[in-house]
């Protein structure tokens, strides 16, 4: 378990919407933020920051949850806390898209070491193709 993320009232906190916390097994938040890595933390639903996680202004504090405006939260959740929402908006939109610049460079990098080979097996595809249809294509050789 990673220990709790200090927090106080009037702060503002990031915090994972719950059932997009890939830590509730073992509430690990570094294995979790580990996910951070690929595009929607590997959700394939994910596209907006806001889906995966919430900016919050803490209420009360208690040892396990936090009072917000419309209910109780809990503490381990929580990535990190700030004194104006500005701060934890700014963090949640760098943290999330991270994954989406790796994915982004990842597909464009293997685009560019295949590329002479697509061309290659798709060329022979078509080859074959013609060679399964002489009669629209004409003979070949």
């Amino acid at each position: 378990m990673t220990a709790l993320i200090p927090i106080e009232a009037g702060q503002y906190v990031l915090t994972y919407i719950e059932h997009f916390y890939q830590g509730h097994m073992d509430r690990d938040m570094a294995g979790a933020l580990g996910h951070l890595v690929y595009g929607g933390s590997g959700w394939d639903c994910l596209r907006k920051a806001e889906d995966q996680f919430e900016v919050l202004q803490v209420e009360r504090v208690m040892p396990k949850t936090y009072l917000v405006p419309g209910g109780r939260r809990y503490r381990d959740l929580v990535v990190a806390a700030a004194s104006t929402s500005g701060e934890m908006l700014a963090l949640r939109d760098k943290l999330f898209a991270i994954g989406f610049a790796a994915d982004r460079a990842i597909r464009e990098e293997k685009a560019r070491l295949i590329a002479d080979f697509a061309a290659k097996t798709r060329a022979d595809a078509l080859a074959k193709v013609h060679e399964a249809l002489p009669h629209i294509f004409g003979r070949q050789g």
